[in-house]
């Protein structure tokens, strides 16, 4: 139950700064570029001060099982993050074609919040955000929960990554998206799971998000 507590206060904490970037997005008109300079960066510090916060969290997690993040990153390691980051271009490939261009409320959040801070989204998204998922959703979650049964923490990871990611409020769920989104986490946790090393799922995941930013 603790280890629960935790963890719905990290992902409420990791969504608080979209969250508040959002509300100021609203109250931003046209040409005000020196605010929306100062809105940006407090937006990037606060998230990098979470994302540090995150990783001293994460730390003690794997400190008290024993394991995990002691090694740099090997040969084998870079082959399993290459072959994962194919894997993901192959799931894109495939699902984006299907994936609806209206009524997806987080990516349309995304691309209003792009257009009126694009440096420091595109920051955001590359860099900090993998860093703050890969702690939450591989880091602690399969260092916190289940870890017995390591299958069903895994399966259990892909699926509520996967979920986090689609807006459920307008009633418009697209079910490729949802989709997509539970196998790029699953690539992710068998990544996690192989290497033993969340610097390979982190590496991974801003392989991924860079390539879908910037193209």
């Amino acid at each position: 139950m603790r280890h629960l507590c935790y963890f719905i206060g990290l992902l409420i904490a990791e969504q608080l700064p979209l969250a508040g970037l959002s509300l100021a997005s609203l109250f931003i008109k046209q040409g005000q570029n020196q605010l929306v300079l100062l809105i940006g960066s407090l937006f990037l510090s606060i998230t990098i001060l979470i994302a540090i916060l995150f990783w001293q969290v994460y730390l003690k997690a794997v400190h008290d099982n024993h394991n995990e993040f002691q090694q740099p990153l090997h040969k084998a390691d870079w082959l399993m993050i290459a072959l994962g980051f194919g894997a993901m271009v192959v799931i894109n490939l495939v699902t984006v074609p299907f994936i609806k261009t209206t009524g997806n409320g987080n990516v349309n959040s995304l691309l209003s919040l792009l257009q009126s801070f694009l440096f420091f989204m595109l920051f955001f998204i590359a860099f900090i955000g993998p860093v703050l998922e890969e702690v939450l959703f591989r880091g602690l979650f399969l260092n916190w929960f289940f870890t017995g049964h390591r299958n069903i923490s895994m399966i259990l990871s892909a699926l509520i990554f996967g979920t986090f990611h689609v807006d459920f409020t307008n009633g418009q769920i697209d079910p490729i998206y949802w989709l997509s989104k539970i196998l790029l986490g699953f690539i992710l946790v068998l990544v996690y799971n192989h290497t033993k090393n969340l610097k390979a799922s982190i590496l991974l995941h801003i392989l991924n998000n860079t390539l879908a930013a910037f193209i």
